[in-house]
């Protein structure tokens, strides 16, 4: 737990949520909640996309069609708000 290279990941976890909230209140900035909140989980089928191409992660068709749903939510709200 704390060797160099636990310390190392851990203080990257850190950094990267750090920039994550950083550019989250960014987007509040400019965009209203109604509109930005929705489009937050898109991170879902990118965090499946990186962990399949980084760590070699299995995707199952469960996955998949979990993620389909997600989009199509997205989709409809965004096609409501206009």
């Amino acid at each position: 737990m704390f060797s160099p290279p636990a310390i190392f990941l851990y203080g990257s976890c850190f950094l990267v949520l750090g920039l994550y909230a950083v550019l989250w209140q960014q987007v509040l900035k400019r965009m209203p909640l109604t509109v930005a909140y929705p489009n937050r989980a898109v991170t879902v089928p990118l965090g499946m996309l990186w962990g399949a191409l980084l760590f070699g992660e299995a995707v199952t068709l469960n996955m998949i069609l979990g993620a389909t749903v997600i989009i199509c939510g997205v989709v409809l709200m965004a096609a409501h708000d206009e």
